[in-house]
């Protein structure tokens, strides 16, 4: 049986397919348009829906069910829209987060910056339900209101779209007042939350009182959020920030960035403990844009009642189309879970290339390469020696995090390693972190964390006394965004972490995404190849296959003496 998903808005258009409980395959459609978040794509040439079909090695007649998010634009589904069911925004995100987790029952928490707009309510910007079973149910929701659609309202110019209310609205206009803009035109704009979060802890409280007296919290997990309006926070935000330069507005932009993190977190905190105490419940379900925020998922496990937590990796726009191909499965098709739940335990949903492909995309590149033997091995042993490594294997991660499929790895015990990896191969700011991938079975020796966390999704505190011992992962405030890995959902990057840690005694890899400032995670091997050829990287692993810019350095990583 299969169903297929489609999800996003007017951006982070993906598809998914669900066949027999599980899901086989997931593509966003910036990973082939090679444009972020897939800003400014035709969405009539949506090219994830066949990119999944043919992955799987199905025909569009063999479909069992078509859904799709009812905000998608409607030119994404046009071919098929005759047999195309649409539902809710934030019903879609809450089946991307209830029916891939590990969960019979589950609370769940959705947020995001909006949702599906819902006569006499307002649009949706949270909601609070329970999954059990097949089920899923809603017990408390907040609307945003005076949403806008073109931008434009009391004669002023907003973010089209966005609303009061909103937590992900607020953590935007934050994002954006800071300068962490990545796409503008005219009123509409897409901002880079994940840096307002990595700037946080190097900020303090001075706009702490301004941001919550914005801020009411409401009984049934509900809360009111003033964002427009003559006195409202947008208002403050579009000059916090008028003529400061340098150090100065570095740490004011940090100052704003500290007070939006701190008033997110009350109020999906208050939101988490009402719903833990209305459901009993201690297992929690997590998706919509906010879950990305890995520190506040951190807050949620260590200052409430639950005591295990599954964030949907992509918990943005892009993960609604999981959450629409499952609910086709299980709702319109009413199939069961099959032996009960069937947990998602990696993201490694996209499609692998066969060693003819790869030899072509080689040859094409005109770089020496040889074929190796045991690669992730390999890779362990020129890690220590300080190496910078692009790790390509199977197929790619489904969501903004490179799990260990397409990522960039170095040796997390060399402090050097964030500023050269910030500056000279990802080009992005100073402040920005970088996250560790750790064995499972060791996690607790190294991070406050006793739940696992395959997808990097939860922050939480480095042990005091291995901080010296991996800096270029312990970010100013003494956290990390950790990856936990093991032998069934990693493979061959389980290998290597585990071989680095026999090397060095450490079983911690600095991991971040194969990609440049502002593009995609790389998708095929002639990506990956066309990304190494003029970076800082010193080696490629694609697949078996190794890659360097020179014969003398291949054949020196070869001999075992790099760097």
């Amino acid at each position: 049986m299969l169903a297929l998903g489609l999800g996003g808005s007017n951006h982070d258009f993906s598809a998914a397919l669900v066949h027999e409980g599980g899901i086989s395959v997931a593509i966003e459609e910036e990973r082939l348009a090679r444009r972020k978040y897939a800003v400014g794509v035709n969405s009539l040439a949506n090219r994830g829906w066949r990119y999944c079909l043919d992955t799987h090695g199905a025909r569009l007649a063999e479909v069992d069910v078509i859904v799709a998010d009812d905000t998608l634009l409607p030119t994404c589904y046009f071919q098929f829209r005759g047999r195309t069911q649409l539902i809710r925004h934030h019903l879609a995100h809450a089946a991307s987060a209830f029916y891939p987790s590990p969960f019979p029952e589950a609370a769940i928490l959705v947020a995001d910056g909006a949702g599906s707009m819902v006569d006499g309510h307002g649009v949706e910007t949270l909601t609070l339900g329970v999954g059990h079973g097949t089920g899923i149910h809603e017990l408390s929701k907040v609307y945003g209101t005076e949403w806008t659609t073109d931008g434009r309202h009391a004669d002023r110019v907003y973010q089209a779209g966005d609303s009061n209310h909103s937590l992900g609205f607020l953590y935007k206009a934050v994002s954006h007042a800071i300068g962490f803009t990545l796409y503008e035109e005219g009123p509409w704009y897409l901002t880079e939350d994940g840096k307002t979060m990595g700037l946080a802890p190097y900020g303090g409280d001075r706009y702490l009182a301004r941001f919550r007296r914005h801020l009411e919290l409401l009984p049934e997990g509900r809360f009111a959020l003033h964002l427009k309006g003559s006195d409202g926070l947008l208002e403050f935000l579009e000059h916090a920030l008028d003529g400061l330069e340098g150090e100065e507005r570095f740490a004011r932009a940090a100052d704003l960035a500290w007070a939006a993190q701190e008033t997110l977190e009350t109020a999906l905190l208050h939101a988490a403990r009402w719903l833990q105490r209305e459901t009993g419940l201690t297992r929690l379900a997590l998706a919509g844009g906010v879950a990305l925020n890995s520190v506040a998922n951190g807050k949620l496990l260590r200052h409430t009642p639950f005591t295990e937590v599954f964030a949907q990796p992509a918990a943005g726009d892009n993960g609604c189309a999981i959450g629409c191909a499952y609910y086709g499965y299980h709702q319109l098709v009413d199939r069961p879970r099959p032996r009960g739940p069937r947990p998602q335990t990696h993201t490694y949903l996209g499609r692998t290339h066969t060693d003819e492909e790869l030899q072509a995309a080689l040859a094409a590149a005109e770089l020496p390469y040889r074929k190796v033997e045991h690669p992730a091995r390999l890779a362990a042993a020129l890690l220590p020696r300080g190496a910078l490594l692009g790790w390509f294997t199977g197929g790619s991660e489904f969501g903004p995090r490179a799990l260990g499929h397409r990522s960039i790895l170095a040796d997390p015990r060399r402090p050097e390693m964030k500023d050269i990896l910030n500056s000279k191969v990802k080009h992005r700011e100073s402040f920005r972190p970088f996250a560790p991938a750790v064995l499972a079975e060791r996690c607790a020796e190294y991070f406050e964390l006793d739940i696992e966390s395959p997808f990097m999704l939860i922050v939480a505190p480095v042990r005091e006394h291995r901080r010296a011992e991996v800096p270029a992962i312990t970010h100013v405030d003494g956290t990390a965004r950790v990856q936990t890995v093991t032998r069934e959902a990693n493979g061959s990057f389980y290998e290597l972490v585990a071989r680095f840690g026999e090397l060095t005694g450490v079983p911690v890899v600095l991991n971040t995404s194969f990609n440049d400032r502002g593009e995609p995670i790389v998708e095929t091997p002639e990506q990956a190849l066309a990304f190494f050829g003029p970076s800082k990287l010193d080696y490629l692993f694609l697949e078996d296959y190794l890659v360097a810019h020179s014969e003398p350095e291949l054949d020196t990583a070869l001999a075992g003496t790099a760097g």
